[in-house]
């Protein structure tokens, strides 16, 4: 399918939220920052096995992503992580750019993506990222980011928020 389907349902819930209190839909529960990536090593590898299902394209109704958009929705959740780590490490208080998932997902086309070329591409970022995270020392996980709107991340809140993000839809998905 070359052009972009109906867009998906409006999210308009405040995921921030289980940061305090975890999530009812899919049993998260804040974790140890320390445990990030050994968590987002595991997610990978269970994304990687739903990009080798059949009819990973398919979309399950008309207004709900496909497991092909939700993996390159990962996939971009994963580098964000990367990217925002990195600054809060490298520069005092760092503000950057609202991430919208949703344009992401038409701007990228992810309903077009080829499963193995997104699966390569899924496995990188996720190692670059480990590769960040390995930086982080129990002294920074208190280090901050601004995110557009202004809401402040520490290292420690904004690995949560992401892992979360990521396992969430793998629950999405079956995966």
């Amino acid at each position: 399918m070359d052009t972009p389907p109906e867009p998906s349902l409006p999210d308009t819930k405040d995921w921030t939220t289980v940061l305090e209190s975890g999530c009812d839909d899919c049993g998260y529960r804040p974790h140890d920052p320390a445990f990030t990536s050994d968590r987002l090593a595991s997610a990978r590898d269970r994304w990687l096995a739903v990009l080798r299902r059949t009819g990973v394209e398919r979309r399950p109704s008309p207004r709900v992503w496909s497991p092909l958009e939700y993996a390159g929705h990962c996939r971009d959740l994963i580098e964000v992580l990367g990217d925002r780590i990195a600054a809060m490490l490298d520069r005092a208080e760092p503000t950057y750019d609202d991430f919208d998932g949703e344009a992401a997902v038409v701007e990228h086309g992810y309903w077009r993506s080829d499963p193995d070329d997104l699966a390569r591409r899924l496995d990188a970022t996720t190692a670059r990222t480990l590769k960040v995270l390995d930086r982080v020392g129990p002294a920074d996980r208190d280090r901050t980011g601004r995110r557009g709107d202004g809401y402040v991340f520490t290292i420690a809140s904004l690995c949560q928020y992401i892992v979360h993000d990521v396992e969430h839809h793998l629950g999405d998905v079956d995966g």
